[in-house]
């Protein structure tokens, strides 16, 4: 099916679903290696690095991006080509293409990974300036603070689009003609929608896994403990993994339903 872009929305997140129910136990044994450097890594970053800038902060995080970027890509050649890990046909030819492909999913998903990051921790940093800046500050730079975080904003929907790159490099299919048939709007949105439709769930999950490990969590002037933050790493690393499998494979589904499948089972 070729369009402009546009898909069916709860189509890709049952798809998403179904996929990741159905290949659990696979991307499971994919996500330990990502899920445990990224409780070690926080872990050292609390204890170690309690007032590491947000510079630094986001340094950190490379590592746990680059392994991500591996399991999605795992994920991918799973999905779309219905390939394994563990049953890689021998011939090098395949071998290093594949090998290829992975380098360049992985920059892809670090690249996509650490923008938002970035532009998460300015529009955090705006909004702190405002709050600490608003009862005395002119009327200027509150308004300045809160113009550029909306732009920033802005950028990151519009932005969204380039989050199916890893997936297109994963699979070795053209990215500029797909980039160039998704760059509207809607198409951001529509990515957007889905999402949150796809993650919504995790997240509630989330908040009664830590209601249930932490009592009084919900209390936002009340102070965690070491132990408290160190359950909420624990708890989030494997949903964030968990989230980040679902929404790959939603817009996964999103760009067969955009540019249909071939034979094989991948991106036509």
């Amino acid at each position: 099916m070729q369009n402009s872009g546009q898909f069916r929305i709860f189509t890709a997140v049952k798809n998403a679903y179904a996929f990741v129910g159905r290949e659990w136990l696979y991307l499971l044994k994919a996500a330990l290696l990502p899920i445990g450097v990224q409780i070690i890594l926080s872990i050292f970053v609390q204890y170690e690095r309690p007032q590491a800038s947000l510079i630094e902060d986001n340094l950190w995080d490379i590592p746990s991006a680059m392994l991500l970027g591996w399991f999605l890509f795992l994920e991918m050649r799973l999905l779309l080509l219905g390939e394994r890990q563990n049953r890689l046909p021998p011939d090098r030819t395949y071998r290093a293409d594949r090998s290829r492909a992975m380098q360049a999913a992985v920059l892809a998903s670090v690249l996509f990974s650490m923008t938002l990051n970035v532009s998460r921790s300015l529009i955090a940093l705006l909004w702190v300036t405002v709050a600490e800046a608003a009862p005395n500050a002119a009327d200027g730079l509150v308004n300045g603070c809160m113009m550029l975080s909306a732009a920033i904003i802005g950028a990151i929907v519009w932005g969204l689009r380039f989050g199916i790159v890893p997936i297109l490099a994963a699979v070795h299919h053209p990215i500029r003609p797909v980039l160039r048939q998704t760059r509207s709007l809607l198409f951001s949105f529509r990515l957007l929608a889905m999402g949150l439709l796809a993650t919504l769930p995790i997240i509630f999950l989330f908040q009664l896994l830590v209601g249930a490990a932490i009592p009084g969590a919900q209390d936002l002037s009340a102070k965690l403990t070491d132990q408290q933050q160190l359950a909420i790493t624990i708890i989030n690393a494997p949903l964030s993994v968990l989230c980040a499998a679902l929404l790959a494979a939603g817009a996964a589904d999103a760009l067969k339903q955009i540019l249909g499948t071939n034979r094989s089972g991948g991106v036509a």
